[in-house]
């Protein structure tokens, strides 16, 4: 008999059914598939203790052979005997067919097996052990002999979002969680997955090389090749550690590693972006990329954020935007923007105009416009804006918005395929401080691109030494005002950024000397070795067992404990950087030359010369041929070939024919493809970026702080018009005595001779060498401008002749003076 209290229950389970658990099947189904799943999750487990017995078994009976063991030797290969002889696998094993396991082993097996079947012991126990450690490597109890432990993968979780999601099957393993030789459990059980579904940002904390960079790179080009992100680098600490990402890894200890993890070098396919400022080097690699920022791309807020103003209201960023948007529409041109910030930063009346509709009655209206006056008081914000915008023209940074060097953050975001390191190691003395306002600048940019076109791929975001950008005191911090900026948009990031897909990885050494904001938003971590009172730190918030303090202070290179989800997984072995990583002992354009296949001389005790009868080498970037006895040996740094270096190498020139001869012989201009060639041959990895020296053509720049010319540059300008010097031989006027002597030598050969076929021809009538010769004629001389071949002979051209009609004792009296 229901009471009054069941129907009441009754009753409030029927209004609250819609939430609750209901099964897919019938009950029959539902029950036989639970029984189903019990049953293959006894059978794994009940695998995997014995697996687990064997594996133990194995590393006593190794200890008790060497008399460290606490059992009897004999008791355990009698047992492990009889665990391997139940696996129903050993028969495949043991079959005369099966080639993974020598003959010698089965025979060993099938007569240890009668000795203990009769209850007696093999004679040698080293020989049975060596046998069941064989067959038990054969069915799959172990992988190694020496370390009898497992591992499961750590690997970021994969996504599948519109417009992200992760592109391989299976993640590549970044890392890889250590499991005891005795414990039973299920691998699958134990796999790492990263989430970063939204973006959750990633702090990697270790002592001093202890691995935290190496992580960090490792984690961004994990997230760049299998998951979709744009990986931009955006610090480091000056030592040019970052590019190395363009190079596959070079440090054994780290090569070691990847190859346990079954993975090897790799380098990222990058770019190099140097801001077009400062003291830019006159070679770079070809995948270093010079910068300018055009005043299109900024906006009011960039503005102030330029000029260190982090708080302003919306009347400044009004008189801002009139005054961007006004320059737009006319010039263009960033002294317009500066004269424009400059008068609008006084004190000045503004007018409003707004205009109402007002109902007069049903189905009419009218409208009314209304005029309203105040007046604006002077603004030094503004005034500040116009002075860095100023000052970051001067410099060579900010440009009109038709400068061929822009960047657009747009297209380095949209270019997944290839990495963006910002480079801002040659800005030279006395403009280190622009170096936070440029990096500032990228970062506001990058959330800029991302706010803007969500379509864009996700973006991760490397940070060496976040305290260096975010430090938590200011007290002991040069450029105060340009790193406070710049801390409070890494704060903006790490709590704005994760809606806009941008995921923040950033190490530092001591996690209580990042920023409290920031670090608070970092969910994610990887603690490599610590000191103690670091993990006093982190043990405030994470509440470290005993053991597992223990292993954070003891951790070798390259381990630590991953905290994600407050959950710790520790020990891991990390994955160090498939990509070069910073080396304090080695050049970076060095391992940047040897990446590419060069011989590059490192330091003056470099046994690089090889074959001591060599009589010549070849400059890698302009094909020279340069002679011992001559020339002398390549400068330190230089890349160069030796002729054994460009021998069989297979390579087609000109009209595809092979290549005849020695590369003596070749045409100059023809060199370059047998270089290149002999650089492929010599390289020992693969290497996704173009890494010959070449040209910055930052020397070539004139900045508008330095409008005048060159008096000296002037007066030969001067002389050449006065002479009528022909154009292309302009660079005669300016080279040295010595070398003009040589160039004119060979004009007055050319133009007495007339049964000139070959170069060798030229050089008999000369006072230097043939190699000399073809350096001048390959080089940007002029020189190959003053002949030309009619047939197989050489003549000369109009220049030619011109030249040497030219009175050449009054240009050098005239060129003494200067």
């Amino acid at each position: 008999m229901s009471t009054d209290d069941d129907k009441k229950t009754q009753t409030e389970l029927a209004r609250y059914d819609a939430i609750q658990a209901s099964d897919s099947t019938n009950i029959e189904t539902a029950l036989g598939n639970l029984q189903k799943k019990g049953l293959e999750k006894s059978k794994r487990r009940s695998q995997a203790q014995h697996e687990a017995l064997i594996r133990n078994l194995l590393t006593e009976a190794r200890r008790a052979l060497a008399g460290e063991g606490d059992y009897h030797a004999d008791d355990l290969l009698l047992a492990l005997h009889w665990l391997i002889k139940r696996d129903s696998s050993l028969p495949e094993v043991l079959n005369p067919d099966y080639d993974d396991l020598e003959n010698q082993a089965k025979s060993r097996f099938h007569s240890h097996d009668r000795i203990r079947s009769r209850g007696g012991s093999p004679p040698s126990a080293e020989k049975e052990l060596e046998t069941l450690t064989k067959i038990s490597k054969q069915l799959g109890y172990l992988n190694s002999i020496v370390d009898t432990s497992r591992y499961a993968p750590v690997r970021f979780a994969p996504i599948d979002e519109p417009g992200a999601r992760t592109t391989v099957e299976e993640p590549t393993p970044v890392g890889r969680l250590r499991i005891a030789k005795d414990s039973a459990v299920d691998l699958e059980d134990r796999v790492v997955e990263i989430p970063h579904q939204s973006c959750d940002h990633i702090g990697a904390i270790a002592l001093p090389r202890r691995g935290k960079d190496s992580t960090l790179v490792s984690l961004g080009k994990n997230l760049q090749s299998e998951h979709g992100y744009s990986y931009i680098s955006i610090m480091d600490d000056g030592r040019m550690e970052t590019p190395m990402i363009g190079i596959p890894n070079d440090e054994k200890v780290i090569q070691d590693n990847l190859e346990r993890m079954g993975q090897g070098p790799d380098a990222m396919p990058a770019d190099v972006f140097v801001p077009s400022m400062g003291e830019v080097p006159d070679l770079l690699p070809s995948n270093f990329e010079l910068f300018t920022i055009g005043i299109d791309t900024l906006t009011p807020h960039l503005i102030l954020r330029l000029a260190g103003v982090t708080k302003s209201d919306e009347t400044v960023e009004a008189r801002i935007k009139k005054a961007l948007d006004e320059t737009l529409v006319n010039s263009g041109s960033v002294s317009e923007l500066v004269s424009r910030l400059q008068v609008y930063a006084r004190e000045m009346e503004a007018t409003i105009e707004w205009t109402e509709i007002e109902e007069k009655r049903a189905g009419e209206s009218a409208t009314t416009t209304y005029t309203a006056h105040y007046q604006m008081d002077a603004e030094s914000a503004l005034e500040k804006a116009a002075q860095r915008v100023a000052q970051l023209a001067a410099e060579g940074l900010i440009t009109s918005p038709s400068a061929a060097t822009n960047i657009d953050m747009n297209e380095i975001i949209a270019d997944q395929d290839r990495a963006a390191v910002l480079c801002c190691n040659f800005l030279g003395s006395g403009l280190e401080p622009l170096k936070y306002v440029i990096m500032d600048l990228w970062l506001r940019l990058i959330y800029k691109a991302r706010d803007e076109n969500p379509r864009l791929p996700r973006v991760c975001i490397e940070i060496r030494e976040l305290k260096n950008i975010a430090p938590s005191k200011m007290a002991d911090v040069r450029y105060k005002s340009d790193i406070k900026t710049l801390r409070q948009t890494i704060f903006f990031l790490t709590t704005q950024g994760g809606s806009r897909r941008i995921l923040l990885l950033g190490s530092t050494q001591k996690w209580n000397d990042v920023y409290k904001p920031v670090r608070s938003n970092i969910a994610i971590k990887f603690l490599l070795q610590l000191g103690e009172d670091e993990i006093d730190t982190l043990d405030k918030t994470h509440h470290f067992s005993w053991e597992q303090q223990r292993q954070l202070s003891e951790f070798d290179i390259g381990w630590g404990m991953i905290i994600s989800e407050g959950k710790p997984d520790y020990p891991v072995e990390l994955r160090g950087a498939p990509c070069g990583l910073g080396l304090g002992d080695r050049h970076w354009r060095d391992r940047y030359g040897v990446a590419w296949g060069a011989r590059v001389r490192e330091h003056d005790t470099d046994s690089w010369r090889g074959d001591e009868d060599l009589e010549w080498w070849v400059n890698v970037v302009d094909c020279r041929v340069h002679d011992f006895d001559t020339d002398g040996t390549p400068e330190i740094g230089q890349w160069f070939l030796l002729p054994e270096d460009l021998e069989d190498v297979d390579v087609s020139i000109g009209d595809g024919a092979p290549v005849p001869g020695r590369f003596m012989e070749t045409p100059a201009d023809e060199r370059r493809e047998w270089v290149d060639a002999a650089l492929e041959e010599r390289r020992e990895h693969e290497i996704p970026n173009d890494l010959l020296l070449q040209p910055s053509g930052h020397q070539n720049k004139q900045r508008s702080v330095s409008l005048s010319v060159d008096d000296v540059e002037s007066n030969i300008g001067d002389i050449a018009e006065d002479y009528n010097v022909p154009e292309p031989l302009h660079s005669w006027l300016e080279a040295k005595d010595q070398k003009r002597e040589k160039l004119l030598e060979a004009l007055e050969v050319l133009t007495e001779h007339d049964d000139l076929t070959t170069i060798s021809d030229v050089a008999d009538h000369l006072s230097y060498s043939g190699s000399t010769l073809r350096n001048y004629w390959s080089a940007d001389d002029g020189l190959g401008e003053c002949w030309s071949k009619k047939g197989k002979r050489y003549i000369p051209t109009p220049i030619g002749k011109q030249a040497a009609s030219l009175d050449w004792d009054d240009i050098e009296d005239e060129l003494e003076k200067l």
